[in-house]
């Protein structure tokens, strides 16, 4: 094998992030046509002996190499393709780890030197976690990140009798969101009925659905929002959704909190910064929308 491919790959592991000693150990077993001991590694790799057991375990972690339960132990690496494959798989999920723990560290410390920072109170947002209460509050929440969203926007909506009425006074909350639309963002909204998980008779389903082609309706006479005008979906469940939560570009989560006494309201909005939570939560809002949501028919409106 050439000096050339053992370097191109050695650069190659560097870059993946494996030390000086892993990438030896594996190159050693790479270019060796038979099983190897981890003596024989040692000695081939110049891999300390104290250190040769540890570094094997590290790179059978990473899916890179077998280890034969033999006596001695022997070792061989896995094809190149598949260990390159379960090595950025690892690296992968590793730095999901570790950007969750930053994500989770960076609220903690920015939630302590915003309460005794007077510096900090200047901000008029907090980036990583905040709240909002009050129909003015939490517009100003929706219009600044729907400003600031590239990609994607997935709504989670309550519906319910009065829905229709409240549309008319909610204006400043949707222009942002058609601005958004009008950007070419997605979006797809996903209308849930406050039932539970009774099954509904077939006049109950008639009636959602009646509702939901108004609401629609409602959408395009008010707000100008329409699937015929934007990349944009809606569906509708029969069911309550346990907790609303909207999520921009797979990053950003806003949880809304309904208002026991009146429940057409969002009471408070809780802004989270956090790709790995948006990611569960997206996954949740997709399960639904693929296998449970029904269907609008945008020519029966």
């Amino acid at each position: 094998m050439s000096d050339n491919i053992i370097e191109d790959l050695s650069e190659f592991l560097k870059t993946a992030n494996l030390n000086s000693y892993e990438i030896n150990a594996f190159t050693a077993l790479f270019t060796s046509s038979d099983l190897l001991t981890a003596r024989e590694i040692s000695s081939k790799s110049n891999v300390p002996s104290g250190r040769i057991y540890e570094v094997l375990e590290d790179l059978s972690k990473k899916g890179m190499i077998e280890i034969i339960e033999s006596r001695p132990k022997k070792f061989r690496p896995l094809p190149l393709n598949r260990a390159f494959y379960n090595l950025i798989s690892f690296q992968t999920e590793e730095n999901s780890r570790r950007i969750a723990y930053l994500f989770d560290q960076a609220k903690i410390i920015e939630q302590t030197i915003y309460e005794s920072n007077t510096l900090m109170k200047t901000e008029p947002t907090k980036i990583f976690w905040s709240t909002a209460f009050g129909y003015q509050s939490i517009v100003s929440l929706y219009l600044k990140y729907c400003n600031e969203t590239q990609e994607e926007l997935l709504l989670n909506y309550f519906i319910n009798k009065t829905t229709l009425k409240v549309l008319n006074y909610a204006h400043a909350l949707y222009e942002p969101i058609k601005n958004a639309l009008d950007r070419g963002v997605k979006a797809l909204f996903l209308w849930s009925f406050p039932y539970d998980e009774r099954p509904l008779s077939d006049e109950q389903k008639a009636n959602n659905l009646r509702l939901i082609q108004k609401v629609v309706k409602k959408h395009e006479e008010l707000f100008g929002i329409s699937p015929r005008k934007h990349d944009l979906e809606m569906k509708f469940i029969h069911r309550r959704i346990p907790t609303y939560y909207d999520i921009f570009d797979k990053k950003r989560i806003i949880f809304k909190l309904l208002n026991p006494i009146k429940p057409f309201q969002v009471f408070s909005c809780m802004n989270v910064l956090d790709p790995n939570l948006a990611k569960e939560l997206r996954k949740k809002f997709y399960n639904i929308w693929a296998f449970e949501a029904n269907e609008i028919n945008p020519n029966e409106i």
